[in-house]
């Protein structure tokens, strides 16, 4: 992935994008390109955090890669750094033109190119977009001639997600595009109408939406906690052993016997997911498969094991006579 250690933020431009049914765009004329380590540090920050849980997208169109509008605007800026203003307004306009549902709230729009970051074994350039449209208040506490002066001051959040879009040059080749919303509901408008991509991997999209929405439906139904651990483990057990996710095969294989109304529910579910199995996928998305048991408000009993066979030898539960509940945890020696 990408490693920004050594990069460099060339320069920036901050315009402000306002709601297309009620506000308007203010395009800036000013480029930033001296600017003190501490900020620049503080932009790189907020522009790549956690890039490497983010997909990977790429350019789309119709008809032709070249009237893509963000592809233009991008690819112009690479292949003419003098040009950065002018296409970062395009964008800024372009972004304005597509914020016309109501909840798309007003803010200022980041745009900025960075250098000498790194992808694997080669020196690439890379363009952040940012659409900031919610500030945190902080105090700022400052002291002149022995007195102190405090006053409440918006900034950006260094740890706030933002809308952003990571452009990655590699030259002659397409750019990489990768992605981070707010929320759910900016989807729409940041991935497809401002942006108009695509994932760049389709197997391994659908094989992170396949496994999300197979622990979803074992862990919202109404199994034992036992049974959830065995069918999480038999899930990651039939995605690591299999090249194709088939939906109606992966529920006769991990589950024995679901009744119709489950059956029929988990198909709807998944059918639309049927794909070639990323094992990169797999190995990203079983850390979010966190097995556990949760008894009562404060007891919770934490499971590792990953052969669905193993939690049935392991681990017992029943009533007694008395009619409580318990748990009963086997194990061979104690580390």
């Amino acid at each position: 992935m990408i490693e920004v250690s050594d990069s460099k933020l060339s320069r920036y431009a901050i315009h402000y994008v306002g709601n297309a049914n009620n506000d308007t765009v203010r395009l800036s004329d000013t480029i930033f390109t001296d600017m003190s380590m501490e900020l620049e540090a503080a932009w790189t920050t907020v522009a790549f955090q956690k890039f490497e849980q983010l997909d990977e997208y790429r350019f789309t169109h119709a008809s032709n890669i070249h009237m893509n509008e963000m592809y233009a605007y991008a690819t112009e800026i690479f292949r003419n750094e003098s040009e950065f203003l002018s296409q970062s307004q395009h964008i800024a306009t372009h972004l304005h033109n597509a914020s016309q549902h109501p909840n798309i709230k007003s803010g200022e729009l980041f745009i900025g190119l960075f250098d000498n970051c790194t992808w694997v074994d080669r020196t690439v350039r890379v363009l952040a977009i940012m659409k900031i449209d919610e500030k945190d208040t902080f105090i700022d506490v400052k002291q002149a001639d022995g007195v102190l002066a405090i006053q409440d001051v918006e900034g950006i959040s260094l740890k706030r997600v933002n809308n952003t879009a990571l452009i990655v040059d590699f030259g002659n080749d397409t750019p990489s595009v990768f992605i981070r919303t707010k929320k759910k509901d900016d989807v729409v408008y940041w991935t497809e109408r401002f942006l108009h991509v695509n994932v760049a991997d389709e197997s391994y999209h659908k094989t992170t939406e396949a496994l999300q929405a197979c622990k979803k439906f074992i862990t919202k139904e109404d199994f034992t906690n036992t049974e959830k651990l065995t069918y999480l483990a038999k899930t990651l057990e039939y995605f690591e052993k299999e090249e194709s996710f088939l939906p109606t095969t992966y529920v006769e294989e991990v589950f024995e016997a679901p009744n119709e109304a489950q059956r029929d529910t988990l198909l709807t579910m998944i059918a639309p997911l049927a794909t070639d199995i990323s094992l990169t996928a797999v190995e990203k998305v079983q850390k979010s498969y966190k097995r556990k048991i949760k008894l009562d408000d404060h007891i919770e009993i934490h499971v590792a094991m990953r052969d669905a066979s193993d939690v049935e030898k392991y681990i017992e539960s029943g009533i007694d006579e008395q009619g409580r509940k318990y748990y009963k945890v086997f194990f061979d020696e104690e580390q």
